[in-house]
């Protein structure tokens, strides 16, 4: 499925409302799109900012042109990528892009673009500048932010940006289109949580870190379930090896989403890795109190981002969940 099928049968009001835009020629300078984790916005916001560019759009880019594929493979002169997601954005970045925009553009189009995925992981002095660069956009510049919680986000941008939400597919919806990849149940299982579209989860999954983070979680996981002072010394075997900050975070978010899965199982409900219940069902067996660790998790989750050291994160978490399972005191 391309983003541009995704778009025209999933988001058919973003579909609408960006394609008038451009077939009018009448686009903001600033958009922001918004959408549940999961759903695809650095992908879409890449899109729309090739449409702008496209040599032959339909309004949309046709993903076939010169200048579509110069885009792709990121050697379009006149367009810049920050990506919050993998670390926060940082006033030299923007003070940098100004810099840059301040230039004429190189390309023929005459547009200068940027995408800021992830704008709500930016510094405040990040978004000091930002706001400056906003608040009068030359006409040949436009923007696409991205964020997963608009929430987080200062009013003085939403306020300065179109907002453009992005609708999450319904869990069985996308496990129907992923029917045909050509992956276990069980890994298409794992990344629903993570990616709303079928051809993200394919990408995903032939990664060579995912294996490494599957194996973290559910190596960990078994582990604990079976002698939580073992699954301890395997958690810090094998998950500050990942190294990078953004796949620490999904393992422990993962072990989020195992406890919500122990309390599911509990009281009867549908499980989120169903292919996995096995680990589910020994998990509930030792642990007094899932509904706490989903929190604990999640609050221990957050401190990656504050770039404190793994292993005293490992240490919290599992020091909580040995102290919540009928070996802990």
């Amino acid at each position: 499925m391309t983003i541009y099928d995704y778009l025209k049968d999933y988001q058919p009001l973003l579909f609408q409302t960006f394609g008038n835009a451009l077939t009018n020629r009448n686009l903001s300078h600033a958009y922001l799109l918004d959408g549940e984790e999961g759903t695809p916005l650095k992908d879409v916001a890449f899109y729309l900012a090739k449409s702008l560019v496209c040599d032959n759009p339909n309004p949309y880019a046709c993903n076939h042109c010169d200048a579509c594929t110069r885009f792709e493979h990121g050697n379009y002169t006149d367009f810049y990528f920050f990506d919050g997601a993998e670390s926060s954005i940082k006033k030299e970045s923007v003070l940098e892009l100004e810099k840059s925009f301040n230039l004429t553009s190189v390309e023929s189009k005459g547009v200068l673009i940027y995408v800021m995925h992830n704008v709500e992981n930016m510094t405040i002095e990040a978004i000091n500048a930002l706001l400056k660069f906003l608040e009068e956009p030359a006409n040949n510049v436009f923007a696409f932010l991205t964020t997963s919680n608009t929430t987080n986000v200062l009013p003085t941008i939403l306020s300065r940006s179109q907002i453009l939400t992005l609708q999450i597919i319904k869990r069985d919806v996308l496990f129907g289109l992923c029917a045909e990849l050509p992956l276990a149940r069980e890994d298409i299982e794992l990344l629903v949580p993570f990616y709303n579209l079928p051809a993200l989860i394919e990408e995903e999954a032939k990664t060579e870190r995912f294996p490494l983070y599957k194996a973290a979680v559910v190596d960990v996981l078994t582990t604990f379930s079976e002698n939580p002072r073992l699954g301890y010394i395997k958690a810090h075997d094998l998950i500050p090896r990942l190294k990078e900050r953004f796949i620490i975070k999904r393992v422990f978010t993962y072990f989020a989403l195992f406890f919500k899965d122990v309390v599911n199982y509990n009281i009867g409900h549908s499980l989120l890795f169903p292919s996995l219940v096995n680990l589910t069902k020994a998990l509930s067996l030792i642990l007094k109190n899932p509904l706490a660790l989903i929190v604990n998790t999640y609050e221990v989750s957050k401190k990656v981002d504050d770039n404190v050291n793994i292993g005293l994160l490992v240490d919290e978490l599992l020091i909580l969940m040995i102290k919540e399972t009928t070996h802990g005191k």
